[in-house]
């Protein structure tokens, strides 16, 4: 079952009634702009501002009451969160050839779609032969090589990503977008399977 409509619109219920309680009560705070921390303090002094500090027991009750309503939803439906994806998904199989020059299959950790687009990537640019470091900035991931040679661009962006740039003669940059830590968990992951 798909997360988001289902527990947004039991958020969306909590919220009316943690709104109804407030303003039957009339705790109210003169927010300012950012209703954190520093504009509650400074806003409590405000004439708008009544019992402010019920508002913090509110929460409190209130976030015990959404953890408790979530955490049995979640289970219940067996909603699928991060973590908790169904076991139907796939895990992603590898290709990899040894020094003796067979070819054979390493099974990469479940990752879902991070797994599979992790291994095209990391095979593509020629896996443990030809990698020799690998980290990833806000969008890409920065990889030095042995041989540029080596690397495959054509099995890299059927991974789908959205580019890739040569640097220098033994550095490129694979562009995956803001997921990029995901594909590097996976990519380290497969690299210490391979290595064990």
């Amino acid at each position: 079952m798909f997360l988001a409509p289902v527990l947004y619109l039991v958020h969306a219920v909590l919220t009316g009634i943690s709104l109804f309680v407030a303003a039957t009560f009339q705790w109210t705070a003169g927010f300012g702009f950012s209703a954190g921390l520093v504009d509650f303090v400074l806003s409590s002094r405000l004439p708008l501002a009544n019992q402010p500090y019920m508002l913090l027991v509110q929460g409190l009750v209130f976030g015990a009451i959404y953890y408790a309503i979530f955490r049995f939803m979640i289970v219940k439906l067996n909603l699928a969160t991060p973590g908790r994806e169904s076991d139907e998904a796939v895990d992603a199989v590898a290709t990899e050839t040894t020094p003796e020059g067979e070819t054979r299959t390493a099974p990469v950790a479940a990752g879902g779609q991070y797994s599979a687009m992790a291994a095209m990537i990391y095979d593509g640019l020629g896996g443990d032969q030809n990698v020799t470091g690998i980290e990833s900035c806000v969008t890409r991931l920065r990889v030095d090589v042995k041989d540029m040679d080596t690397v495959d661009q054509a099995q890299i962006k059927k991974a789908g990503i959205p580019g890739i740039k040569v640097v220098s003669p033994n550095h490129i940059q694979v562009i995956v977008g803001t997921n990029v830590q995901f594909v590097l968990e996976e990519i380290e992951k497969l690299r210490s399977h391979r290595a064990g």
